[in-house]
């Protein structure tokens, strides 16, 4: 049984890695990427979304956001892994334009700019919507001079086709100007030859600077040199704009104003241009970049090149103090631990049903443990690194939340089921692991489709601040608890309703105390995290409450299970009450943690979402027809006393 446990998280694991990896094969025009090009490739350190992050995360965030998954599959079968997708993208961008990485989930966004829609929901390449690119930007600027509460389906996903067209754009012109000469004939004497690249323009900008503005005892500009000097600052101009959508990969020259700002390669050409900075290490960056383009048909050389330009950007980094969690975080994209334990939890969630099944078995309960166990490490594994890499508590953005409660909810569970071996309580871990993770894979792609990253810089009032990590904290387990205790109030009304151990009174008893339990547990959390959260407010804020509606959502949670507590006690709920209490417990929370996102108002700004009220609306529906069953059960229940009393 030990080997067949083995098996199992080998099978896991190597699923898990396989997702998230893909394959770097030759294509028309290059060879394969080789895998040490890939890797130097991917640990490169650039500024995005405003904080420092490594090009493997900037590749598969974009992937993700275009295509929906980080791998892209082509037409031929094959598939290819962010990296070598986002380094097409770089050097050879008219193969990049033939990839189908855009995904349209709606053929009336493909109608409305006048394409012919293959199927509901399907993945287009940018030469095919390039065909109606112009249309696409004027159908999207309608929509935006739109009031976001009133946009149709079709004209949200305009706009975010067009946000992602325009971002696609700017990777593909990224390093557009290494492919270029600028004209410099008539000016030999700054530069010595008719033509030069940008390093080289950039190295005779004093002098140019100096010719245009009439050095003082110098020979002015003839009309001749004044009229290239103007066709070569038009150029410059346009590889300027051209470049804006590339890659902050310059760490800011140590005596430049602003230095926490990243620079492009491109802006290297204001800075030239408009300061005495000496710019030689910069320029030496450039000409890297430049020896890219040169070599990128050689394998070994390519290798040599991107090998130099990489010692180059980290030591500018690593002087800094910035380059500590590049690696880091290129390895958690590389495991995937929630990727991981969602295949874990589904594993578990398996062993639990066979075990209700066959509860003779004792290796299945083992097993089920064992796979709980294991995947929520994963899951507390990679937000351990998250926080590492962020220098953050452990909450700081909604999708946080998802895989702070569900760690919360489930080792709640654990413990539950440590104490009352019922194997309730280890069923319920697996299913709201489960649920958890798959949440949490589905909102990873709406937060970088809306935030461009699931680890974005935190605004100001979040970014440092000690009562404000207890109160996040806090208050989600306060959620997690909740949420458990909804949970067991399902299987007390589910269970009752199908007959389920009908006779087993201990059974049901036992359920109560534990949702009782949890209830108390989950009614301490809420409330010390709702306090500290008025301690962090009027730090930060100026006052302690201010009923925003998302302090009125905390505030409902504490007053609902105080209800609940006193309802108890006071015997005006019984089992079932205390159940069904427990089920709209769950509703509330939900209301808390997501409804009060979607009002728009209040200070918590940072929290706000859009797109889950059909999905939030869902939940609430299915929670009032447990209730329902819940009182049909009762009569049904109070309807067979009559029968046997009579």
């Amino acid at each position: 049984m030990r080997g067949l446990y083995c098996l199992v998280i080998g099978l896991s694991l190597f699923a898990g890695s396989a997702s998230g990896q893909g394959e770097a094969p030759a294509r028309a025009g290059r060879a394969a990427w080789e895998p040490e090009v890939l890797e130097l490739f991917a640990t490169l350190p650039i500024q995005d979304g405003g904080r420092i992050k490594p090009m493997d995360s900037l590749a598969g965030l974009r992937l993700l956001q275009f295509n929906g998954k980080r791998t892209l599959k082509l037409r031929d079968g094959t598939k290819l892994n962010h990296r070598a997708w986002l380094l097409d993208c770089f050097l050879f961008p008219e193969l990049a334009r033939t990839y189908p990485c855009f995904r349209i989930d709606n053929d009336a966004v493909v109608a409305a700019v006048g394409l012919d829609a293959r199927e509901k929901a399907d993945w287009y390449t940018y030469e095919e919507l390039a065909l109606a690119r112009q249309k696409i930007a004027a159908e999207a600027a309608g929509a935006q001079a739109v009031d976001p509460a009133e946009r149709s389906l079709v004209q949200a996903k305009l706009l975010n086709l067009e946000g992602n067209l325009r971002a696609f754009e700017g990777l593909t012109l990224a390093l557009d100007f290494t492919r270029r000469s600028l004209p410099t004939a008539g000016l030999e004497g700054i530069w010595g030859q008719g033509e030069a690249d940008l390093a080289t323009v950039l190295e005779g900008a004093p002098g140019f600077k100096a010719l245009w503005r009439g050095a003082p005892g110098g020979e002015p500009a003839t009309s001749e040199q004044q009229s290239v000097m103007r066709t070569l600052a038009e150029h410059l101009a346009e590889i300027s704009e051209r470049g804006r959508g590339g890659p902050v990969l310059l760490a800011p020259h140590p005596d430049s104003a602003g230095s926490d700002r990243w620079w492009r390669a491109t802006d290297l050409i204001d800075v030239a241009f408009d300061s005495d900075l000496d710019l030689s290490a910069e320029l030496e960056v450039l000409r890297g970049l430049q020896r890219l383009e040169q070599a990128k048909l050689d394998p070994g050389r390519l290798r040599t090149e991107l090998g130099a330009l990489h010692g180059l950007l980290v030591a500018r980094a690593d002087a800094r103090g910035e380059y500590r969690a590049i690696e880091m975080e290129v390895d958690l994209y590389r495991w995937d631990p929630f990727t991981r334990s969602l295949v874990l939890y589904l594993l578990a969630f398996l062993g639990a049903c066979f075990s209700l099944v066959a509860p003779s078995r004792g290796w299945l309960r083992k097993f089920t443990w064992g796979m709980t166990l294991g995947s929520t490490a994963l899951v507390i594994f990679g937000i351990v690194l998250r926080c590492i890499i962020r220098q953050r508590p452990p909450v700081v953005s909604l999708y946080d939340t998802v895989l702070f409660i569900t760690a919360g909810a489930v080792l709640m569970g654990l413990v539950t089921e440590w104490l009352t071996r019922q194997r309730v309580a280890l069923g319920l871990s697996t299913l709201l692991g489960t649920a958890g993770m798959f949440l949490a894979g589905r909102y990873e792609l709406k937060e970088v489709a809306t935030a461009g990253d699931t680890m974005a810089s935190v605004v100001a009032v979040l970014d440092t601040n000690y009562y404000l990590a207890i109160h996040v904290t806090t208050i989600t387990l306060g959620y997690a608890a909740g949420l458990l205790a909804g949970a067991l109030g399902h299987v007390w009304i589910l269970g009752r309703l199908v007959g389920y151990r009908s006779g087993d009174r201990d059974f049901y008893r036992g359920l109560t105390r534990m949702t009782y339990g949890v209830i108390c547990f989950g009614l301490l959390l809420s409330v010390f995290g709702t306090i500290m959260g008025g301690v962090w407010a009027n730090d930060s804020w100026g006052r302690f409450w201010g009923w925003d509606p998302k302090e009125n959502g905390a505030l409902l949670i504490c007053l609902w299970e105080i209800m609940i507590l006193h309802a108890r006690m006071g015997g005006y709920i019984r089992d079932r009450g205390l159940a069904v209490m427990a089920v709209l417990g769950a509703v509330v929370v939900s209301a808390s943690w997501w409804g009060v996102n979607l009002l728009g108002v209040g200070l918590h700004s940072y929290g706000f979402t859009s797109g889950v009220a059909l999905t939030l609306a869902s939940f609430w529906a299915f929670e009032c027809l447990v209730v329902v069953a819940a009182g049909v059960d009762a009569k049904r229940e109070a309807k067979n006393q009559r029968g046997t009393q009579a």
